[in-house]
């Protein structure tokens, strides 16, 4: 089962999604949060499959809650939800560490899906959305530069061959942690796969 922590000031929308979700046999929001401060009191109680996580609410925003998420539990999956469109956000809320990021037009299939998978620690796109493939960072800094240390040592053990239970085991983590920060490093340097990375590696002069 698929526990969702919900994160949304609109007591409607909030009200509606758990109607929507409770005809889906593996899952269920069985926590909602008003806003940012309210989420980080939930997270601090308890973990969650997913988090679905507006980006526009009243005091602290989706994208700083999302943060402050990130810096305290690395690996919770965090599906963002906004009135604005993908385009201009989704590369956004990848680098900022969401597993996914939706429109709130998308129908409730696409809606599901990426509850799915984010919870089995994959990453998201709505159909027609290219993932992020750009070399550099705004600054001109290669894209590496913005992986957190633990996602740096998780990508350089995979580039030498470890396989993510090894990785689990000799980082003390679970295989499914390994596997949230492995689609999370993924998506920040616009890859798809371990070859994809040890290429990016090689072209990047990143030694084992």
């Amino acid at each position: 089962m698929i526990e969702i922590l919900m994160v949304d000031d609109h007591a409607i929308f909030r009200s509606g999604l758990r109607r929507l979700l409770a005809d889906e046999p593996d899952m269920r929001i069985v926590a909602e949060a008003a806003n940012g401060l309210e989420a980080m009191e939930h997270l601090r109680r308890r973990s969650y499959g997913v988090v679905l996580l507006d980006v526009n609410m009243g005091g602290r925003s989706g994208f700083e809650t999302l943060r402050r998420i990130r810096a305290e539990w690395p690996s919770q999956p965090v599906v963002m939800l906004s009135m604005y469109p993908e385009a201009q956000y989704v590369q956004l809320a990848l680098e900022a560490g969401a597993q996914g990021y939706l429109s709130k037009d998308r129908d409730a299939v696409q809606l599901v899906t990426a509850i799915r998978a984010a919870a089995s620690g994959g990453c998201y796109l709505a159909p027609g959305l290219a993932a992020p493939r750009l070399g550099r960072q705004r600054d001109g800094a290669p894209r590496h530069y913005s992986l957190t240390e633990r996602e740096g040592q998780i990508m350089r053990l995979i580039v030498q061959g470890h396989s993510l239970t090894a990785i689990g085991e000799q980082l003390c983590l679970s295989v499914k942690t390994v596997s949230t920060y492995r689609g999370r490093l993924l998506t920040k340097l616009g890859l798809e796969s371990n070859a994809e990375l040890v290429r990016y590696c090689l072209e990047n002069g990143i030694e084992d």
